[in-house]
């Protein structure tokens, strides 16, 4: 582990008893028969390695486990592993697993499903997402049962985070061998607290609980996930009674549910940020356009108009809290200096400058009017913007080949809050995220993406952070919300990175 995980992991040992490393043997007083959720979307599929997509996140970790897990604030703990080591120079990771796990159709999970899972799967040419963050793992040794050590092609510094990031599941080497990679995505097997009991495409989901789970125990027996695309459609479900638990409501429902004294309801900042991407060249090859850009933007109106006020603004590619956040660091909303930038380009509200937006529609809660809005506030001080409404998917094609708009709206999640995954792989130009793309960036970028000393690293993402707003790369915008309405009865602890985890619903 690094020093900061090994200290957290101490404490943690201590306090418990050195229970992380051992199965519980308490049982809920207070069981739960059935708790049902409104969710937004089904899993595209079950094999938990195949997609980084964060939605399905929450029902794939009902039934399979990772190797390391993150407490609600996100930092990092033992799952199926007690311990793991970096190697100063990051090439290589040495790991423990625990020796009590089974699948759960009673096979034991050992360090060659793990292996399986982080080498040979790719090795092998399965068409995983997993492979986004482990391509560079050359080979797992396998020590024993319980032991393994991870090589890297080339410094992995942060391997533990992505062990606890979406996709990173361990499947079992035997039964995925035994069904072959297409019933991994309809048939799931895995070692977590639940397995799959009915299952109808994107209607309803029953999972019933392990009794004999090596984990602590969930207080809910019987967990059932009902699949509403419509959000007015969840609240008619949670507040008829028809479920317990509604996700991604309006804030104004939100706040209407609190008021009401019948349902809890919460917005929970997560670690998904909204923000406008930049592209170095054609119109934003002006600094000062790039800058007066992002001076225009009200984000306070924004977060009050379409969050309540509850969405925290941000001036960086990353959330307060998190490593790498400047605390001390602003970029100021101010008209008049984003006027004055403009004028000095030879721009003005009456001889503005023009050029591309794109933004999604129903992608993300209120993108579209965020969008307008932007294209509002900077109408107000001299840039015309021409918006354009695409799909996530037309997005990433239009970036592949060059062609994405000036400018756009976009949401990035990191479950994880470690800045490679937030600045790291937004401006690392070999990745298909990268639309500011400089010698100057990618000088910075490429050298802590292979930085061995955690402080080090940390450090120098800070400073990117920061350059990379002074030279107006990006315009970050809010810390998205994840809003939650349940009803009276039950007591509910929301993640940080979005997760709905049932050990965390009891009663109360």
């Amino acid at each position: 582990m690094n020093e900061i995980d090994r200290r957290l992991f101490m404490k943690l040992a201590g306090v418990a008893g050195c229970a992380l490393l051992a199965r519980p043997d308490f049982a809920f007083a207070d069981e739960i028969e059935n708790v049902s959720i409104a969710w937004v979307t089904d899993p595209v599929t079950w094999d938990p390695n195949q997609r980084l997509a964060p939605d399905p996140q929450t029902i794939l970790k009902t039934v399979f486990d990772q190797p390391i897990d993150q407490t609600h604030d996100l930092k990092l703990v033992p799952g199926l592993l007690t311990e793991w080591k970096m190697a100063d120079d990051a090439m290589s990771l040495h790991v423990k697993l625990r020796d009590d796990v089974k699948f759960s159709d009673g096979t034991p999970l050992t360090a060659e499903d793990f292996r399986y899972t982080y080498y040979e799967r790719a090795a092998n040419g399965d068409k995983i997402d997993l492979v986004v963050g482990f391509g560079i793992v050359s080979d797992i040794e396998v020590v024993s049962p319980t032991e393994a050590i991870m090589r890297f092609s080339k410094p992995f510094p942060a391997a533990p985070q992505w062990l606890s990031f979406s996709a990173s599941y361990v499947i079992s080497k035997a039964y995925a061998e035994k069904v072959g990679p297409h019933a991994l995505q309809t048939e799931p097997m895995g070692s977590g607290p639940y397995v799959l009991k009915e299952y109808k495409r994107d209607s309803r989901i029953v999972l019933t609980r392990r009794d004999d789970y090596w984990g602590e125990l969930p207080s809910i027996k019987q967990l059932t996930f009902e699949i509403i695309p419509d959000p007015t459609a969840r609240l008619a479900a949670l507040e008829s009674g028809t479920v317990d638990i509604a996700t991604e409501l309006s804030i104004r429902d939100v706040k209407r549910l609190r008021q009401s004294g019948s349902y809890n309801a919460v917005a929970n900042p997560i670690a998904r940020i909204i923000y406008v991407t930049i592209r170095a060249d054609g119109t934003f090859e002006d600094h000062n356009i790039r800058l007066a850009a992002h001076h225009a933007v009200d984000k306070e109106l924004l977060s009050k108009a379409f969050f309540g006020g509850d969405a925290v603004t941000i001036d960086v590619p990353t959330i307060p809290r998190m490593p790498s956040f400047p605390p001390d660091f602003h970029f100021a909303y101010d008209q008049d200096k984003a006027k004055e930038l403009l004028a000095a380009s030879g721009y003005s509200t009456d001889n503005p400058v023009s050029l591309d937006f794109a933004t999604t529609n129903g992608q993300f809660p209120g993108d579209y009017d965020i969008a307008r809005a932007i294209v509002t506030m900077w109408e107000k001080v001299g840039i015309k913007a021409n918006l354009t409404v695409i799909t996530e998917a037309q997005w990433y094609d239009l970036n592949a080949s060059g062609k994405l708009p000036d400018a756009s709206l976009f949401v990035w999640e990191n479950g994880t809050g470690d800045p490679e995954l937030f600045a790291g792989n937004m401006f690392d130009a070999d990745l298909p995220f990268s639309t500011y793309r400089t010698p100057e960036v990618t000088a910075m970028v490429k050298p802590l993406l292979k930085e061995p000393d955690y402080e080090k690293r940390i450090k120098g993402y800070e400073e990117l952070n920061k350059y990379l707003i002074n030279e107006g790369a990006m315009v970050p915008l809010l810390q998205a919300i994840q809003t939650i309405g349940y009803r009276k009865g039950i007591a509910l602890t929301p993640w940080s990175n979005g997760l709905i985890r049932p050990s965390a619903i009891t009663s109360g």
